[in-house]
C-alpha cells in the first residue's frame, strides 16, 4: 500500500516539473524595420499565445512565435500597454488633444 503512495507522489512531482517548463525565448526576426505605417498586434499577453509559442515584440507588432533556445529576440512583457489588432499611429491633432486634456 505504501509503495502505491510513493509512486503516486513521484508521478505528481515529475508532473509538476514538466508543467513548469521554461517559458523559452523569442527568436530573431528578419525585418528590423516595418514597411507598414501601422502595427498588427496578434498578442498582448503571453496567455494570448498557444503553449508552444511565446509573445514577441517585432517591428510590425507583437506576434506569437515558436520558442527558441537562445535569447535573441524581445519577449512581450505582460502588463505593458498594448492593443490587439491593427494599431494606427495617432494623428497630430489626437496627440495635441491628449496633451491639452491630460493637464
Amino acid at each position: 500500500m505504501s509503495s502505491t503512495l510513493y509512486i503516486a507522489l513521484l508521478i505528481t512531482v515529475l508532473g509538476t516539473f514538466v508543467a513548469s517548463e521554461d517559458p523559452g525565448f523569442c527568436p530573431d526576426y528578419t525585418d528590423k524595420v516595418c514597411p507598414l505605417y501601422y502595427k498588427i498586434n496578434d498578442c498582448c499577453a503571453q496567455s494570448d499565445c498557444p503553449s508552444y509559442a511565446i509573445c514577441c515584440v517585432q517591428a510590425c507588432g507583437n506576434v506569437c512565435r515558436m520558442k527558441a533556445d537562445k535569447p535573441i529576440g524581445t519577449p512581450f512583457v505582460d502588463g505593458t500597454e498594448c492593443e490587439l489588432g491593427h494599431v494606427f499611429p495617432k494623428a497630430w491633432y489626437q496627440r495635441w488633444w491628449e496633451k491639452i486634456t491630460s493637464g
